[in-house]
């Protein structure tokens, strides 16, 4: 097995045929289909399913694309931190964001990132924090902001900001002040599916409280719940930023009484490849433009975590 097997593999993944793949990389296919035949053989299991319409992988065959595509992110990285002169940084990383923070992030650490380590080479991946934190698992990213995932030995994590949830509904129908637990139980909510944290923490509000919620949907894409919201169909949780950019006279939005309903963001990458320069600086300037937010009250309804 070396890198060229490795590297057709993942483009046959990816465009979904051998066809497609030996276009796109100038092979002719009968010599893709030796070099698959050749990590079947090797790896004793079938890698992909070949069909009328192309080709997928099998379960192996994924297994084998994560891995691969991970490994060949890092080999692509060896001739520029090989070059590095004077200190600077060089490389590609791969940064998941929830879609709210990216909003907010991308266009500043871009920015930052251009003129301190013009040499690193940043590739934005949106998704839902839920999303991120499999995406880092799988080691498909070499960085994700996702929910503070605690004591993690997999993971090097930093803590980025600390986001105060809202209870957010129609326009017109928010009472003054901050919503009682039993309030928010009654009505129609559109909340994540398990595992999310807010859905946690909403179970576990209700049930300190010895009620049951009203779960008329589940979504964790903020697009959707902000929808639902100005169409009526339910109200849901987020944090500002998540609809701080949408028409004030579209929604309704709440605090939640009692103990402080936040949630925690932070940085989060691979044990295993941290320490790399151009992840190290991708981490930096985001924590410096995060701070530099916060500072100048740029980041509405959020703070610097508390220190643990």
């Amino acid at each position: 097995m070396d890198l060229r097997q490795l590297k057709y593999f993942v483009r046959i993944v990816e465009l979904g045929g051998l066809s497609a793949a030996a276009q796109s990389l100038h092979v002719a296919q009968p010599s893709l289909s030796q070099h698959v035949a050749n990590l079947e053989a090797e790896l004793g299991l079938p890698l992909l399913e070949r069909g009328a319409r192309g080709a997928r992988p099998t379960p192996a065959g994924r297994r084998l694309y994560e891995q691969a595509k991970a490994l060949l992110r890092q080999a692509g990285d060896i001739p520029a931190l090989v070059r590095q002169e004077g200190g600077d940084v060089a490389g590609h990383v791969r940064l998941g964001l929830p879609a709210s923070t990216s909003r907010r992030v991308a266009v500043p650490l871009l920015r930052a990132l251009r003129l301190a380590h013009p040499g690193v080479t940043l590739e934005i991946v949106e998704g839902s924090t839920a999303y991120i934190a499999e995406m880092l698992q799988r080691h498909l990213l070499d960085l994700g902001v996702a929910v503070h995932p605690g004591d993690d030995a997999r993971l090097d994590v930093h803590p980025l900001v600390t986001e105060e949830l809202m209870l957010v509904g129609p326009p017109g129908e928010a009472a003054p002040g901050p919503v009682e637990v039993a309030e928010l139980a009654a009505l129609p909510l559109l909340l994540p599916a398990f595992p999310n944290a807010i859905r946690v923490r909403i179970e576990q509000l209700c049930n300190a409280a010895g009620l049951r919620y009203r779960l008329v949907a589940e979504s964790a894409a903020a697009q959707v719940m902000v929808a639902a919201a100005q169409a009526g169909i339910a109200w849901t949780i987020l944090p500002w930023s998540a609809f701080e950019h949408e028409d004030p006279a579209s929604l309704s939005w709440r605090p939640i009484a009692g103990r402080a309903f936040t949630r925690t963001l932070a940085v989060c990458g691979s044990r295993a490849a941290s320490g790399q320069p151009a992840g190290e600086a991708v981490r930096r300037q985001l924590q410096a433009v995060v701070a530099a937010m916060l500072a100048e009250g740029g980041w509405p309804q959020a703070e610097l975590p508390a220190r643990r």
